[in-house]
């Protein structure tokens, strides 16, 4: 059985770009789509009021009239709804584990009832134990066939996940997957009176080259159609990641589930509000 791609829907434009996306990646794999529509429930011992009755109707009438839409926009696309009573970051994540992936609007303008604010959708993206892909309201929902671009960190850490949504990603697209690593100077870089020769820094953008090659190749063979090349820059993860994704279809990045507090860091960060193309946050240990 294909798990669902969960929508965090709520009538706004950024939801509507992320169920668009949902649609088309279905039409890849063949999996359901379903959006998921946050409200706030009353209490069995209270009289229900007359605002809520509407404001519950209005919100169905909004789900049936989009999954309408979406039929006829994506022939075969098997696409449902559900209405879900609580707060949108509780019912987000709770609905997520009935998915394979959930789809957010990286930026919320109020829409239908607030739902996707962009804190709430960066809130949810921070706990999920799922893939997350947010989707800019402005990103084209049919993009040309650009690569995958994977940000991948050397070190320790399980990025198996990360890597395995990627090259997946790749293979459904039918493209390539550059694989790209943001190296930090070393300080003696910048403190020593003579910079580092050419020579030195290709061997170590070499040596870092060869690091990456080892962390893909086990996983990579399972996917041999997909073409993987490597790119390593000098400089801060957040800024060779927007500049490296200017024109993928996708970028995918890891978010480690361990920590004191669930948060994004800030290539995360930099990613969703610079980049026009969908990020994937891929949870891993």
């Amino acid at each position: 059985m294909t798990l669902p791609l969960i929508v965090g829907f709520d009538g706004s434009d950024p939801s509507l770009a992320a169920a668009e996306w949902a649609a088309t990646e279905a039409t890849l794999t063949g999996a359901p789509v379903r959006l998921a529509l946050a409200h706030w429930p009353h209490r069995d011992d209270v009289p229900v009021p007359d605002a809520y009755v509407q404001l519950r109707d209005e919100a169905v009438d909004l789900l049936k009239a989009t999954v309408q839409g979406m039929r006829g926009r994506h022939l075969g696309l098997r696409i449902d709804y559900e209405l879900l009573p609580g707060d949108a970051p509780t019912q987000l994540l709770r609905a997520a584990e009935s998915g394979s992936t959930l789809v957010l609007g990286s930026r919320g303008t109020g829409g239908f009832a607030g739902l996707l604010l962009g804190s709430t959708a960066l809130a949810v993206t921070a706990r999920a134990e799922h893939p997350v892909v947010l989707v800019r309201e402005d990103a084209e929902p049919e993009p040309p066939r650009h690569e995958i671009v994977l940000g991948l960190r050397l070190g320790k850490g399980e990025r198996t996940s990360v890597i395995t949504f990627a090259l997946a990603e790749a293979e459904r697209h039918a493209t390539s997957l550059r694989v790209v690593h943001a190296q930090q100077p070393a300080r003696w870089w910048t403190t020593d009176l003579i910079p580092p020769g050419e020579a030195q820094r290709t061997a170590l953008r070499r040596d870092a080259e060869e690091r990456l090659r080892d962390a893909l190749r086990p996983l990579a063979a399972q996917y041999p159609h997909v073409r993987v090349s490597f790119d390593v820059r000098t400089g801060t993860a957040a800024h060779v990641l927007v500049e490296a994704a200017d024109h993928a279809a996708l970028l995918v990045l890891g978010r480690r589930r361990r920590g004191t507090a669930p948060a994004l860091g800030p290539a995360v960060h930099a990613a969703v509000h610079y980049r026009l193309s969908p990020v994937a946050i891929v949870p891993h240990a």
